[in-house]
């Protein structure tokens, strides 16, 4: 008990002392699995102006060389990418024991939050923005590895695609991957075997879930007992649906039988989206 209470009497300091640097006062708590801490802050010079701060802290019961790889991964992906539909880093630092990098707030939340008043308009917008973004980090050779709708946050009517602390810069699109990361259920089936798979295609395995989401306007994870998706896409959504259309691709058990990001878009190009796709196209997003 002394040890933990000793923890986070030294974590409530790191954090103040990261406040101080920055000109920060300390807010509200919003995610903490030891030794990462989310948490948002208000400038001191401005309260209209607030922001979040991940830290990741350094503590020698922990593996330093794995927590700052972590720390080091994430900041590189994230100075590599800027588009509108992307999370943004304002500025990072490293101190002798955390490092922390700042991000704008987004009061409005997660998808995970509005997915039980989500109406088709907005689903359809956010879709297509998603899609946007994937296509961006997939060109880009960046995969994200944890999509799901609580990565992705809310703001003025559009999304953004959030935490990258388990995404990679891969070579090529060809690039395997062994490491098995990322919430379980929106995995791939291949993440399961042990053989290389492709972090690319489980990237649409996860775009499929988010949408599976946003059409039956349920978060998978809050699901006691749930047949399985794509059951409930047979039973519930008409054959000649284009939602029915898109999750039976993107669901596909067999990974080379999943749409590309590439194929995706150029399906919806031929549906319903068109328009939404076109605009996006016009402004250079996609």
């Amino acid at each position: 008990m002394y040890h933990l209470e000793r923890k986070t009497l030294e974590l409530q300091n790191y954090q103040k002392e990261i406040c101080q640097v920055h000109h920060f006062e300390v807010g509200t708590l919003l995610h903490y699995n030891y030794p990462i801490k989310v948490f948002q802050v208000t400038s001191k010079l401005d309260h209209n102006v607030k922001k979040v701060i991940k830290a990741y802290y350094k503590d020698s019961t922990y593996d330093d060389k794995k927590i700052v790889k972590h720390f080091l991964s994430e900041v590189a992906v994230l100075a590599t990418i800027h588009h509108p539909f992307i999370m943004s880093m304002d500025f990072m630092g490293s101190f002798p024991r955390y490092f922390a990098y700042v991000m704008p707030f987004y009061e409005d939340g997660t998808l995970t939050k509005v997915l039980p008043s989500i109406h088709q308009e907005m689903s359809d917008e956010y879709f297509v923005q998603l899609c946007a973004a994937v296509n961006y980090l997939h060109n880009k050779k960046v995969a994200h590895r944890d999509l799901k709708t609580d990565n992705i946050l809310i703001t003025e009517k559009k999304i953004l695609i959030a935490d990258f602390g388990l995404s990679d810069i891969l070579p090529t699109e060809d690039t395997m991957a062994t490491k098995r990361k990322g919430t379980v259920v929106y995995m791939s089936p291949e993440q399961f075997l042990k053989r290389p798979f492709d972090p690319f295609k489980c990237d649409m395995f996860a775009l499929g879930v988010v949408y599976w989401c946003m059409v039956f306007k349920v978060n998978v994870l809050n699901q006691d007992t749930m047949e399985p998706m794509m059951e409930t896409v047979r039973t519930k959504l008409s054959p000649t649906s284009i939602d029915r259309l898109i999750l039976t691709n993107l669901l596909e058990y067999q990974p080379e039988e999943r749409l590309s990001i590439f194929k995706l878009i150029f399906l919806m190009e031929e549906s319903c989206f068109s328009h939404r796709i076109a605009k996006l196209k016009e402004q250079r997003f996609i």
